[in-house]
């Protein structure tokens, strides 16, 4: 069998979409994985942030390394979370609940001031918040819009 051949399997029976034909082979992919991993990731690079932020032994840095970034946010990661996990369910309206709960999450990639810090920050620490996180909201669009 050829490295195509193996591909093309692994595509179609891993992600469900078929190479040849086009079109999806089966259900529609699951959403939540998408962003679980892409939070993950992130979640990793936040944790090397936080053990810099620590060793400054500063009390107001080691105030912001114990509440974490994802305390300034106003929900949007508990209604993606929702949204996809409702949209993976099969819960009508639930694909259209995943594209708002993306533009809302968007927004603050976009335009929350704490996103340029973590990934500007003075410790040297990659945080690829918009490279990673905007990945999977691109992604997760894309399917929800395909449904």
């Amino acid at each position: 069998m050829s490295d195509s051949t193996d591909r093309n399997d692994w595509i179609s029976r891993v992600l469900g979409f078929d190479l040849g034909a086009g079109k999806t082979a089966g259900p529609a992919p699951k959403l939540l994985p998408i962003w679980i991993d892409a939070k993950e990731r992130v979640d990793v690079s936040i944790g090397k942030l936080q053990d810099a932020l620590r060793a400054a032994d500063d009390d107001d840095l080691n105030q912001i390394a114990e509440f974490g970034p994802y305390g300034v946010t106003e929900g949007e990661s508990v209604r993606l979370m929702v949204a996809l996990r409702e949209a993976d369910s099969g819960a009508e309206g639930g694909r259209a609940k995943v594209l708002d709960a993306v533009d809302d999450y968007r927004d603050v990639l976009d335009g929350a001031p704490i996103v340029d810090l973590l990934e500007n920050n003075a410790f040297g620490v990659v945080v690829p918040l918009r490279k990673t996180l905007g990945a999977a909201l691109s992604e997760l669009e894309r399917l929800a819009a395909a449904a």
